[in-house]
């Protein structure tokens, strides 16, 4: 009884001092609210900077067992063209892979993208450190010794590591953390790919969901810092694919019905490319083997086919076959640029062509499904200028086309293939900008992306990311969806105090307090202060149509053991999805450093209430 009147007590004083107490209020958070984000900017270009360094360190890091496995420069490398070590060099990186895995950390293989998806939902945007050094170890050994992946997905793991340490270091708020991990993710596409633009695009289309002022512009500040860091570590540093004097783009009206074809091609292409990641990864979650096994299952199928690959497509690379690596080589040929020149003595076909697509889907298929660790951006760019390269080829055949560049309708078929795999349209066809420095072929790519995007949905609702943290349990569609949430707090909109009674308390008793609380929700605790449940206001009114059994029950027999307490800084977006699975109208709110002190409630209607105000301020 003394809980409850020194509860009531206060919350009377509040209520008559509710005015200057307000105000008082309202000044103190804008103020700290100010100083918060003031704190978010700096700690954006400290993550940029740092995760700029991370980029370079970790391009370095590939090239080296790159060159070590396949040769560099007057390095011959390992290989040197013997076929047998098309099994062997991939299975040795495999392998370490797999210990690094099993005994350091799980966090370290696979996509990188959905395990990133999984800390800003799951996890309180928690990325240990440690992750993004074995991410970078792990990808150098996987891109290195063969493995057909990229390096992005991996790089936006890294920033986002180095995000959430800096963050959880200086303490910044919770509800801040999802935006200073876009700010490490944007980051690292920044420095890897050299494109700002396009790194703050992905961020915010696959990440955050969320475009203002207040989710840009740290990100914005990140991704320039990042890229200008890794331009001054690395010197003068250029575009992926610098197109050659020679290579001249354009566009003509007449050419639309092609692009529409093109589009829908892509479409089918990277439906397959998703479909046939889902089955390879679903067939080695299956296998009953060790985790350091799969990966070297995964190496020999890989050696299997790239040595297929020189069997019938003859020419290699660096001494490693084309559909090995993140085959930047083989796509500088396809659009004619200066990084082409490790490619040489043979002409491209249709057949061909098609043989490397097919080749590239399965190697990455097996790098990425059995353990490694990498990307899925680069892939898709190879799959997209190899299909673009011999749709072009045979529009050239016709004579209607002859004298189209077969070179434009492989930049076009990159960017549309990465837009229907990643679902990031803007993100890819701002990124082949940036990647080529080239914008006369802007118009059929933004409308070839969009078309290949509208068609590939029609079959893949999700893209490769978001279906796998889906099949973790996490509908990152719909948290997306209530990204508005995420700015505001329970602090926020919280109602003070909270009535809290003893489980051992007869009903009688409680039903009775109904009468003279403005509560309708109770807080069940036990002879500790333990939380044991809600006693909800419903469950009250039905016990009444039996008043029968009133004196023998006891409030802790009725308490919902299903509702959890939450923190006063929970961002709104996750109070409103545990509504979603709980037949309860209001939660208990406890103090983060004690779990017994119940500081108030959080009303159902009161977070659907700011929730309809924040659509209406965008509308």
């Amino acid at each position: 009884m003394a809980v409850l009147t020194g509860l009531r007590l206060r919350r009377q004083k509040a209520t008559s001092l509710s005015v200057p107490a307000g105000t008082a209020e309202n000044s103190l958070r804008f103020s700290a609210g100010f100083r918060e984000e003031i704190l978010l900017y700096i700690l954006a270009a400290a993550v940029g900077l740092l995760t700029g360094a991370a980029a370079v360190l970790f391009d370095k890091m590939v090239l080296a067992v790159d060159g070590f496995f396949y040769g560099t420069g007057s390095w011959q490398g390992l290989y040197r063209g013997r076929p047998i070590l098309l099994f062997l060099l991939p299975t040795a990186g495999f392998f370490v892979v797999g210990l690094i895995a099993r005994f350091y950390s799980r966090e370290a293989v696979g996509h990188g993208v959905p395990e990133v998806m999984d800390a800003i939902v799951r996890r309180d945007c928690r990325i240990k450190f440690h992750v993004a050094l074995a991410r970078m170890l792990t990808c150098a050994l996987t891109v290195g010794s063969g493995g057909a992946v990229g390096m992005e997905g991996p790089i936006i793991q890294i920033g986002a590591a180095v995000a959430s340490s800096t963050g959880t270091l200086f303490r910044l708020m919770r509800h801040h953390m999802p935006v200073l991990l876009g700010c490490g993710a944007a980051g690292g596409m920044a420095a890897i790919f050299n494109a700002p633009i396009a790194g703050v695009l992905f961020a915010i289309e696959v990440l955050l969901k969320d475009i203002n002022y207040r989710t840009l512009s740290p990100i914005l500040i990140a991704s320039v810092l990042s890229s200008m860091t890794a331009s001054m570590l690395l010197g003068k540093k250029e575009t992926i694919f610098p197109l050659s004097d020679l290579a001249a783009y354009s566009f003509h009206g007449v050419e639309l019905g092609n692009y529409i074809l093109l589009g829908m091609l892509c479409a089918g292409t990277a439906i397959v490319f998703t479909h046939a990641l889902y089955t390879v990864v679903g067939f080695f979650e299956r296998l009953r083997v060790s985790e350091i096994v799969r990966p070297v299952i995964g190496a020999v199928g890989l050696g299997l086919v790239g040595l297929l690959t020189i069997w019938l497509v003859r020419p290699s690379m660096r001494g490693e076959p084309i559909v090995f690596g993140n085959g930047y080589s083989f796509i500088g040929l396809c659009i004619g640029t200066r990084s082409a020149q490790g490619v040489s003595g043979f002409e491209l076909s249709i057949g061909m062509l098609f043989v490397l697509i097919a080749a590239k889907i399965v190697a990455t298929s097996l790098t990425l499904g059995s353990g490694g660790s990498g990307g899925i951006f680069a892939p898709s760019l190879f799959v997209g200028a190899s299909l673009g390269y011999g749709f072009g080829l045979f529009l050239q055949r016709t004579e209607l086309f002859a004298q189209i560049s077969p070179a434009t309708y492989s930049l076009v078929g990159m960017a549309s293939v990465a837009a229907a795999t990643t679902h990031a349209p803007m993100a890819s066809i701002v990124m082949l900008f940036e990647m080529t420095h080239n914008y006369t072929i802007i118009l059929p790519v933004m409308f070839s992306c969009t078309l290949s995007l509208l068609f590939s949905k029609i079959v893949c609702r999700e893209s490769f990311a978001a279906a796998r943290v889906h099949r973790m349990g996490i509908r990152f569609s719909v948290y997306a969806r209530t990204a508005l949430l995420r700015r505001f707090i329970v602090r926020d909109i919280m109602k003070p105090g909270a009535i809290v009674v003893h489980g051992s308390m007869p009903l009688q008793e409680i039903i009775q307090k109904t009468a003279d609380e403005e509560v309708s929700d109770f807080v069940v605790v036990d002879k500790r202060g333990r939380y044991r449940g809600l006693l909800c206001e419903k469950d009250l009114r039905n016990t009444l149509m039996h008043p029968e059994a009133i004196p023998l029950m006891v409030g802790d027999e009725l308490a919902r053991r299903e509702a959890p307490v939450v923190s006063p800084e929970d961002t709104l977006d996750k109070i409103l999805d545990l509504f979603s699975h709980l037949d309860v109208n209001s939660l208990a709110v406890a103090d983060d450093e004690n779990k017994t002190h119940f500081v108030g409630m959080v009303l159902r209607s009161d977070v659907l209430r700011r929730y309809m105000d924040l659509l209406q301020e965008m509308a």
